[in-house]
């Protein structure tokens, strides 16, 4: 019997027509000479953010003090992002209020983050650009590292000027052993002040088979220190740098690890994901074993398991959930995000939540409950992140 369909054909076609469709969209809703910018925040958005009262920024705004906001025909107040920013510094150096400028000083090490799991689908590029936008609406310097050639992160940004991984745009230029460039140079401005990125491409696969190589010609773990030294490069800019790992064990995601000060592993409170998570910790012990052995073990600030797309009212999952809390304990952090069409929706739209106006969505409601969710769960990483540096909650 003779098969007829050519696999190379099948292949091909696909790929060129998918790639070409899925550009067109992204011209589409980002074109060349579009100017991508972050939405603004209301006064009551700002005290938020700051952790002040909105009275005490109207106050500040009467006097003349800090940016001068955009203000309404009916009084309300706009800010720019990088207003926010400004005002909190303005704060920080003229007021009584020194924490409200929350990056690290002298002392305090950049805190990289893993965010990781085997199974696809476990809402880690969710997890970490959301994880990232929160923190630097916060006022942290974050940069985001997409790790998963298949780009996820990377896409999420629209357009972003001058990228193209076929020009070796990716982390994988500064982490391959022939003729690394500087890590600086990979390093793209987002519109959202304080959120830099490192994209991904298909070219992170080769990262695969130039460890396989190296290792037959010198042996020995090196590889493991190749992205913890391209980030080295970089870490004196950032105070919280994101590594949105790709669903698999692979060498790149065991370099990651070992550059991570703490990890993040997304779980649904589904059986499937769970019992995937357990295959990957036991993979995961069974090669930290091996390198441990070796000398080249990781040493982490934390590691947090995270419940995300959580259904409260579904009766198997709260059994999950209780389940994970029995197993995990302290290591299962408090809050869990919740599963909401907005989420889904935003992600659409190539935004987080924390990009799109909440007069967009049908329902305001399924937005307020997701941002509560996302929000909650992010303090809660912010909580780590700080206490890893020393400092009292």
């Amino acid at each position: 019997m003779s098969r007829h369909l050519s696999s190379l054909h099948f292949m091909n076609t696909f790929s060129s027509k998918l790639d070409k469709a899925l550009n067109n969209l992204s011209l589409a809703q980002y074109p060349p000479d579009a100017f991508r910018t972050m939405r603004k925040f209301t006064s009551t958005e700002v005290a938020g953010l700051l952790g002040v009262t909105e009275a005490y920024i109207r106050q500040v705004s009467l006097k003349g003090q800090g940016p001068e906001p955009e203000t309404l025909a009916n009084g309300r107040r706009l800010y720019t992002l990088e207003q926010v920013l400004e005002l909190r510094m303005y704060l920080a150096e003229n007021g009584r209020k020194k924490w409200i400028n929350p990056r690290r000083v002298e002392g305090e090490e950049c805190q990289i983050i893993a965010v990781t799991n085997f199974k696809g689908g476990s809402s880690k590029t969710s997890t970490t650009i959301h994880l990232g936008h929160w923190l630097a609406l916060r006022g942290y310097r974050v940069l985001a590292v997409d790790m998963d050639p298949q780009a996820s992160l990377t896409s999420l940004h629209g357009a972003l000027p001058d990228f193209d991984y076929r020009d070796g745009d990716t982390l994988y230029s500064s982490i391959r052993f022939d003729d690394p460039i500087p890590t600086q140079q990979i390093v793209r401005k987002t519109h959202i002040a304080g959120f830099d990125v490192i994209c991904a491409g298909l070219e992170l696969t080769e990262f695969e088979t130039s460890v396989a190589l190296e290792m037959r010609k010198s042996g020995g773990t090196g590889f493991l220190l190749r992205v913890s030294q391209a980030l080295e490069q970089v870490a004196d800019d950032y105070d919280v740098i994101l590594l949105d790992c790709a669903p698999s064990l692979n060498f790149l995601t065991l370099s990651s690890l070992t550059a991570a000060t703490g990890v993040l592993i997304p779980v649904p409170a589904q059986m499937l994901d769970v019992d995937s998570t357990a295959k990957f910790l036991e993979l995961a012990a069974s090669y930290m074993q091996i390198l441990d052995e070796a000398g080249a073990g990781a040493q982490w600030d934390f590691a947090k398991f995270l419940i995300t797309k959580f259904e409260a009212n579904d009766h198997p999952q709260a059994n999950m959930q209780a389940l994970m809390r029995q197993v995990f304990g302290e290591d299962l952090l408090l809050n869990a995000v919740s599963k909401s069409t907005a989420v889904s929706d935003a992600l659409t739209w190539k935004q987080s939540l924390y990009e799109v106006q909440r007069a967009r969505f049908s329902a305001p409601k399924t937005y307020d409950r997701a941002i509560e969710s996302i929000n909650a769960a992010n303090a809660e990483i912010e909580n780590l992140i700080v206490t890893a540096w020393g400092r009292e909650l």
